[in-house]
Formats: C-alpha cells, structure tokens, sequence
C-alpha cells in the first residue's frame, strides 16, 4: 500500500514539472514573439562596406531571414491556442534566425583571418633582426670579421684539414687535378657561404618576398 502511495505521488511529482517546464517554455516563445528582440554581435568582426564587391556591399546585419508570422488576432480567446501555435513556429523562425547569423558572423571571421594571415608578413618585419643574429652567431659582418663567432673560430681549423687533405693528395697520391679541386671547392664554398652572412638581412627579405610572389 505504501508503494504505490509512493508511485503514485512520484508520478504527479513529475507530471507537475513537466506542465512547469512546458508553461516555461510556452511562456518564453510568447515573450519572444512579443519582443522580437535580436542581438547582433557588432564589432566582433569585419564589417566595412564596400560597394565595389558584391560581398561586402551590404553589412551583415543585412543578411537575416525572411520569415512572417501574422498574430495580428491572436487575442481573440476563440483564437488563443491558435496563437500559441503562431507564437511557438514565430519562436523557431528567431532559432532558426539565430543560428544562422551565428553561421554568418562565424564564416566573415574565418575569412577575416584568412585575410590577415595572407597579409602577415612577421618574417620581412624581423629580417634585420633575424640577418643580424645570424652575422652575430658566425663573426662575420659587412665590415668583414669580428673576433668572435664560430664561423672565425673554426676557420683555422677548416684550414688546417683541407691543407693537410691537399698536401696528402698533390704531394703523396701525385692526384694535383683532385687537390687543385678541393682548394677551389673550399674557396667556392667560404666566399659563397661569407657573403650570404655578410649580407644576411638583405637576402633574407629577398628569398621571403620571392617566395610570397609564388604563393600568391
């Protein structure tokens, strides 16, 4: 006996939240039909006008959806359920609405940062900066060398070992052409190597605008 009291009172507990819920519900859609209020999220993205593209010739405030729903006697108590009806599809029309300036503004920020990203150029702005760490690292300038850097402290030893390599091969191994090639190769190599850091900066902005010409 005692349980299906507690069934019983369980169940009219629910039932009551439910008809809360959906007279919450109901009321809200009616609120929502009378006001008609929409926000919209200006400022948050790009949203200059002009007239020379189709697709900013408009602001996005523009670009909302058509929809009508006529409550114009809803207050008539023969017609009350029929405006609640009118009032819950005018309720899903603002949802609808709704998710689609959502879409709206989600897709013109996606494609204000595409924009950006394409006219960010931080590589060409810290050339110098860049250009100039590197002459730092190496010891070599537009001046010519410094008396620090690893590019002078190890061209001692390169020396060395590409003069003991030519001597074993000229003198021992009677190969002069290969000996006479590794001096040029090692020549070659240290002018080519020195300019580029020599002039690091000024290369560096050359190869980041050559390879921007050929992305866009």
């Amino acid at each position: 006996m005692k349980e299906r009291i507690k069934g019983a009172f369980t169940k009219r507990k629910i039932l009551h939240f439910l008809k809360m819920a959906l007279f919450v519900v109901a009321l809200s859609l009616i609120l929502l039909s009378l006001l008609g209020t929409v926000a919209h999220a200006t400022g948050l993205v790009d949203d200059t006008i002009n007239a020379e593209n189709l697709y900013s010739k408009y602001p996005l405030s523009n670009y909302q959806l058509d929809f009508y729903v006529d409550n114009s006697w809803s207050w008539l108590p023969w017609n009350w359920l029929d405006g609640i009806g009118k009032s819950v599809q005018y309720g899903l029309y603002c949802i609808t609405n709704f998710v689609w300036t959502i879409s709206l503004y989600l897709s013109n920020a996606t494609g204000y940062v595409v924009q950006e990203a394409y006219k960010l150029d931080f590589i060409n702005d810290m050339a110098d900066s860049i250009g100039k760490s590197i002459q730092t690292l190496a010891g070599v300038t537009e001046n010519g060398f410094s008396s620090t850097g690893f590019y002078v402290g190890f061209l001692l030893l390169i020396i060395l070992v590409v003069g003991m390599y030519v001597a074993y091969t000229g003198l021992i191994k009677r190969e002069t052409s290969k000996a006479l090639h590794a001096v040029i190769n090692f020549v070659v190599v240290f002018v080519l190597s020195a300019s580029f850091i020599a002039y690091a900066p000024d290369y560096i902005k050359k190869i980041n605008e050559f390879s921007s010409d050929i992305s866009t």
